[in-house]
């Protein structure tokens, strides 16, 4: 979204990809999305489908970051959308099993 939008607000969002990281020696994977709202970038269903520029941006970022907070990093190369969906359901499955074991207490 090109516009300013306010911490904790909800967005509609499309996963494209997912970019596997490994920060101070665990897994740290990260989906990249798109606002599906957004009209410069709805139109975008896979990773693969950004400009090469704006995948090296991306993965910057994530370097320059942890880099402030003087954590090593390693970004790897950039899985396509259904990587990012079966993560997605793989995050979903995980809490649905933890908040059944909870309510079974």
């Amino acid at each position: 979204m090109q516009e300013p939008v306010i911490p904790g607000c909800f967005l509609r969002a499309k996963a494209i990809g997912l970019m596997p990281m490994i920060d101070q020696g665990e897994a740290d994977d990260k989906i990249i999305a798109v606002c599906a709202d957004d009209p410069e970038y709805r139109h975008y269903n896979d990773i693969k489908e950004l400009p090469p520029h704006r995948l090296a941006e991306i993965r910057r970022f994530f370097e320059d970051y942890k880099k402030n907070e003087n954590k090593e990093v390693a970004v790897n190369d950039f899985l396509p959308a259904s990587a990012a969906y079966e993560a997605i359901q793989h995050s979903m499955d995980l809490y649905a099993t933890y908040i059944v074991e909870g309510l079974r207490r």
